[in-house]
């Protein structure tokens, strides 16, 4: 007789029909299966794949009421068009299915099957590439589900302070309705049919009932931008009025056209009829657009504003990408070079009416640009030697003026520093000395800041002038 016998076992799997479905799901409606017993099983097997992004329940009870006091719950989220299983130890006599359909619309493709086997795989069915368990770790817990630990496009973690560059509160204007023109322009058609009204600690955008009536509300300073720094822009709108024929409202960092409000560089929201999308452009080329049906962020391919609701709209953007999010859930990221040439960029929000007779109304709560990194560079200087200098552009683009040396000036000599890269005006600072003074003196300008680019003009008489800026 054989020192050895032969064992073998038998693992039959049995697929539950009481906890399966392949029946299609209306928005926020859940599928609820009824009880299977599992004595005999180890584990629970689900397979899930649909349309619309759902969430998979497995309810465990010690009997079938599946009463809240005595049940365990898993659960897992399930992108759309991503199939996903898992696998759970049983624990409990009895469990039960369950599938809500998170998305907008009722699913028009779902199956969701669950299978009972008697004997599982401890380890996950994926490992490392050298047989190592995957891990995950989150900052977010389970007292603190709403609070999340933000890491920027170039891999570093954002921590208070934000450094805001652009954006101030609607608030303390003298009259009311205005909007504090020190940081925002406001524009509207040339027949005055469209408004922009500040009230409550809220801008309301309207068309008017006028057919082509529009308006648009821009901050006066770009954010600039500096290299190895990710910006971020964010602020609370709400698309008060449901999507209407012949509209576009749109909100982000971005340059326009003066006359016909058309995006030049940057990246924007946009609601254009009943068409929600994504949007970049680079320096007037043509405008890259990801419309919802295509999304590949967290809420699935599909998302559109809800009207009359308020949402967190964010857009974070570098050089080699741009990440847009809606409530602080990635929406869609866009990745590669040129999606917009320039990255120093305006706040602009725009309702236009192409035509038609609907009021058409776009409101926010504030916004502003952030930059997530240092707020203060290492700066550059310019040397201008004794003389008069017609004009020199001492940078192109935003930064801030640190401070100035003179020295070796002459009686009636008139020092400039102006915001722009070709004319005089529209001045930052201009000095006339009242004496000849050989001595170097000093001017601290505290950061002051530029958003066209920096100039320098010694006119009348001669002066030594040394700058200091970012």
């Amino acid at each position: 007789m054989s020192r050895f016998e032969t064992t073998s076992i038998l693992q039959n799997i049995t697929t539950s029909t009481n906890n399966s479905t392949e029946v299609n799901l209306a928005a926020a409606a859940t599928f609820t299966g009824t009880a299977d017993e599992t004595l005999g099983i180890n584990g629970i097997q689900v397979f899930h794949a649909s349309n619309e992004n759902c969430t998979v329940y497995i309810d465990q009870c010690i009997d079938t009421d599946f009463n809240a006091n005595d049940t365990i719950t898993d659960s897992f989220e399930c992108l759309a068009d991503t199939p996903c299983s898992r696998t759970f130890t049983s624990v409990s006599p009895y469990y039960r299915l369950r599938v809500t359909n998170d998305g907008a619309s009722t699913t028009t493709t779902l199956a969701t099957f669950t299978g009972m086997t008697p004997i599982i795989n401890p380890l996950p069915r994926g490992l490392t590439d050298d047989d190592r368990l995957k891990v995950e770790t989150t900052i977010t817990g389970r007292h603190n589900t709403d609070r999340h630990a933000w890491i920027n496009p170039t891999s570093e973690q954002a921590i208070s302070p934000v450094y805001r560059m652009v954006g101030t509160a609607f608030e303390g204007v003298a009259d009311a309705g205005d909007v504090d023109t020190n940081f925002w322009t406001t524009v509207i058609d040339a027949g005055t049919d469209g408004s922009v009204v500040q009230g409550g600690g809220e801008i309301e955008m309207k068309t008017s009932a006028t057919a082509t009536g529009w308006a648009k509300l821009t901050s006066v300073r770009k954010s600039r931008f500096v290299a190895g720094s990710a910006q971020l822009f964010s602020g609370g709108f709400n698309f008060k009025t449901a999507a209407t024929a012949d509209n576009i409202r749109r909100v982000g960092v971005y340059t326009t056209t003066a006359a016909v409000n058309t995006p030049v560089d940057g990246f924007y929201f946009e609601l254009n009829n009943a068409t929600f999308s994504i949007n970049s452009r680079a320096d007037g080329g043509a405008v890259s657009s990801v419309a919802s049906g295509s999304f590949n962020g967290e809420y699935g391919v599909s998302w559109t504003p809800t009207a009359d609701t308020y949402y967190q709209l964010t857009i974070e953007w570098t050089p080699l990408g741009v990440f847009f999010y809606v409530n602080n859930k990635l929406l869609h990221k866009k990745l590669g070079a040129h999606q917009s040439y320039f990255m120093t960029l305006p706040i602009t929000i725009e309702n236009i009416y192409t035509s038609g007779a609907v009021d058409v109304e776009f409101e926010t709560v504030g916004m502003y640009i952030a930059r997530q990194g240092e707020l203060i560079t290492n700066p550059t200087s310019y040397y201008h030697a004794l003389g008069t200098e017609a004009g020199q552009t001492l940078k192109y683009g935003a930064g801030t003026l640190r401070g100035i040396i003179v020295s070796n000036c002459v009686k009636n000599a008139v020092i400039t520093l102006s915001d722009s890269t070709t004319a005089i005006t529209p001045t930052i600072w201009t000095f006339t000395s009242g004496k000849l003074f050989e001595l170097p003196t000093t001017v601290d300008f505290f950061g002051l800041p530029f958003s066209d680019g920096l100039r320098l003009y010694v006119t009348a008489q001669n002066a030594c002038v040394t700058v200091i800026y970012e």
